[in-house]
């Protein structure tokens, strides 16, 4: 039997996708007594990124995924193949048992990818967090109640990397089967399953944030004062919410006297930065204000939690951003967003401004 770098990431990608189903089937995934599938998906999928990564590096140079290249035993090798068998990749002699030479170690590995392969700072970020996560959770465990989100965020980045990154760089040259074409379906189900677990389990865990900002844009109702204000102007606004007093779904309408929705603004939540921008209907908002649920619950007196744009901003694709670019607009010397607090109060004012805009 041979297992090369490529079939032996493989196996690892398709033996992290059982572990990780078997998880996602769970009925009490909080339970203390918990089967440790996650545990396992997350040490294969980080196995499966190692070798993928190093078969990416060993095809550009054979030499880039070994420690010390004075070894005499890895010498002698290039030797020998150089003299007999050019063809064979050098990787296929090292895995021989009889052969003992390093190859990098992780950390290594991803920062010679990273620069040679030209990765964006999310694909290295998550190839860094990845590695954190099966150091966490080999050496020392979980220590986690209800957020297991944040571990699904990361396993998910990294199956999104595996369908992308590497799917495209392993694409044969020749119209051959592609390698990974074997577990691809089997990836793709599996990461479509576990984006609406992560979302709900994150949803589940800002309930109490969810709950208060129900509150406030409900109050709306309620506001006979600012309902004459509108009306003034010629409108009325509509607010929907979810089916439950925690739902992170909200819409704001401002509707003009001709009945026609002048300003709509939803609620686009963003688990891997736990936050929620408010924002029009468009691929490029306008955004109005974001709320970052992570600094609203662990300092709730903080008066920077939600961020208020001075005008609407247009952000052509926001909804895939992965860095808060709401706190740079804030610390610009020009400043477009600022960082507040929320409530009825600051919802209303929001609401006037837009109508000035």
């Amino acid at each position: 039997m041979r297992l090369e770098l490529l079939d032996n990431g493989t196996d690892s990608l398709k033996f992290g996708l059982e572990f990780y189903n078997k998880y996602l089937d769970l009925e009490d995934k909080y339970s203390l007594w918990n089967p440790g599938y996650l545990k396992m998906a997350v040490i294969s999928f980080h196995n499966a990124l190692e070798l993928f990564s190093k078969k990416l590096l060993s095809r550009e140079n054979e030499l880039l995924i070994y420690i010390d290249l004075s070894n005499e035993t890895l010498l002698n090798l290039l030797h020998h193949k150089r003299k007999i068998e050019k063809d064979i990749p050098l990787d296929w002699y090292v895995i021989s048992d009889q052969v003992n030479i390093l190859t990098i170690d992780y950390i290594e590995c991803i920062k010679r990818l990273s620069i040679i392969f030209n990765l964006s700072k999310t694909q290295y970020k998550t190839l860094e967090s990845m590695g954190n996560l099966r150091n966490k959770v080999t050496h020392f465990g979980l220590d986690k109640l209800i957020d297991f989100h944040e571990v699904l965020v990361v396993t998910n980045e990294a199956l999104e990397l595996i369908a992308g990154f590497f799917y495209e760089n392993f694409k044969p040259a020749e119209k051959k089967e592609h390698p990974l074409d074997v577990v691809y379906n089997d990836l793709i189900n599996t990461l479509e399953k576990a984006e609406v677990e992560e979302f709900d389990a994150w949803e589940t865990f800002y309930a109490d944030n969810f709950e208060k900002i129900n509150e406030i844009f409900d109050s709306l109702n309620e506001n006979e004062q600012f309902k004459t204000e509108l009306l003034t102007k010629g409108y009325t606004f509509d607010v929907e919410l979810g089916p439950y007093s925690h739902s992170s779904s909200i819409v704001l309408k401002l509707i003009n006297d001709k009945d026609e929705t002048d300003v709509e603004s939803v609620s686009v939540n963003k688990p891997r930065l736990n936050s929620t921008v408010f924002a029009g209907c468009t691929s490029s908002g306008p955004i109005y204000f974001v709320i970052d649920h992570k600094k609203m619950l662990e300092d709730p007196e903080n008066k920077k939690w939600c961020y208020i744009y001075n005008k609407p901003k247009e952000h052509e694709e926001y909804e895939s951003e992965n860095e808060k670019f709401w706190e740079k607009d804030a610390q610009k010397s020009i400043k477009k967003s600022y960082g507040t607090h929320f409530d009825k109060e600051q919802l209303t004012r929001v609401l006037k401004e837009l109508l000035s805009h």
